[in-house]
């Protein structure tokens, strides 16, 4: 069994590797104005793939806080182990 970062990252990997897959069929449409703020819209595989990198980087970010404390349990003399 994948463990979750892993299916995280694999799906990161696909969106940002061009994201051919999940991709919907190319439409031809016309080209929209831009908005007067000058930030243009967010596609739906680039929104993906925002959501999946900001996903992974909490998991990351909660994994190292877990290995922190636990390090820091050990140095002080250990406490019960719970994995």
């Amino acid at each position: 069994m994948r463990s979750p970062l892993l299916t995280l990252c694999a799906l990161l990997a696909l969106c940002t590797a061009g994201g051919a897959v999940l991709a919907p069929p190319a439409r031809a449409t016309a080209a929209r104005p831009v908005a007067s703020g000058g930030a243009a819209e967010m596609s739906g595989p680039q929104a993906v793939g925002l959501v999946l990198a900001g996903g992974a980087i909490l998991i990351i970010a909660g994994q190292l806080l877990r290995l922190r404390l636990r390090i820091r349990r050990e140095r002080q003399g250990g406490g019960t182990d719970e994995d």
